[in-house]
């Protein structure tokens, strides 16, 4: 990991994490913002208090801070990713009844549907939520994990993919989603592993340490400890599953990492051609972990 200088990474205040409110010690700062790493639960996080943003769907099309360049021209593309992820959760589900957390237009919620769960997408971006009734006739909710009315022990299984990253408060986001489930529900999280191979390579410069939008970044272990502190068990499954990208996110995502200099125009133009529709496979092993594991309490 490569560490930046000692004067650059002294906070005002000892940085607490915010996934499970311990001290932590200040390793490196990247785009004016200064990382920590937990000293109890190890998972690593962006220091202080941050504006709150605003996901709409400015963030599916490029218009954004972050997210994506061209969310639905990918869509069959994410289906089947997701799909993929549905059949790998399914023999763990004790109940066909699912709720997708950070659903944006759905397509998890559609992927799930078509395997047989019973699927509902939880949305904060308006637009999205509408799209996907519309468009879709999905059932959504517009809402936040922290702000959201969910019926209490309602659901068999709960999936966060690539959004435990983003939430502010990770454990609290997890002690409500326990309460959603079902006795032995399954929570699904997929997020960046900062242990795998490709992160250790890349040490700062790793796509995934994007903040204001990532907060709070994860390996196999930490988010284990992160789980059973929010009344879960331990994994009944870990799992690397690949995926399908296009060459349109997969520069976008490249640029925006390198900034603006000539490499980051340049992936950043390519984004924008015409060959942005070409899609190739990609390894998860190396990067991204997904972590199944049941509730094992109430809260």
């Amino acid at each position: 990991m490569e560490v930046a200088r000692e004067s650059a990474l002294q906070p005002r205040a000892e940085p607490h994490c915010r996934a499970c409110g311990a001290p932590g010690r200040p390793i490196f700062s990247k785009r004016g913002f200064l990382f920590a790493q937990c000293d109890s639960c190890h998972c690593r996080f962006v220091v202080g208090d941050l504006p709150a943003l605003v996901y709409d769907e400015g963030y599916f099309d490029g218009d954004s801070f972050g997210g994506y360049p061209a969310y639905l021209d990918d869509r069959d593309l994410i289906v089947e990713n997701f799909a993929r992820r549905v059949r790998w959760l399914a023999p763990h589900a004790r109940g066909g009844r699912l709720l997708d957390v950070g659903a944006a237009y759905g397509l998890l919620v559609e992927a799930a549907s078509r395997e047989g769960f019973d699927a509902v997408g939880l949305e904060p971006a308006g637009g999205c939520v509408e799209w996907a009734r519309t468009e879709s006739g999905l059932e959504m909710v517009h809402g936040t994990v922290e702000g959201a009315t969910i019926e209490p022990a309602s659901f068999d299984v709960v999936t966060l993919m690539d959004v435990i990253e983003h939430v502010v408060d990770p454990g609290v986001a997890l002690r409500r989603i326990r309460r959603w489930l079902r006795p032995g529900g399954l929570v699904v999280i997929e997020t960046g592993d900062f242990q795998a191979l490709l992160a250790r390579v890349c040490g700062r410069r790793w796509y995934y340490y994007d903040p204001p939008q990532h907060l709070t970044y994860f390996s196999a272990p930490s988010l284990e400890t992160l789980l059973e502190a929010s009344g879960f068990g331990p994994p009944v499954a870990v799992g690397h599953l690949g995926r399908a990208v296009s060459l349109r996110n997969f520069s976008f995502q490249l640029g925006r990492s390198l900034g603006d200099g000539v490499w980051g125009n340049t992936f950043r133009r390519l984004a924008g051609s015409r060959l942005g529709s070409f899609t190739f496979n990609v390894p998860d092993r190396g990067n991204v972990v997904t972590v199944a594991a049941r509730a094992t309490r109430g809260g």
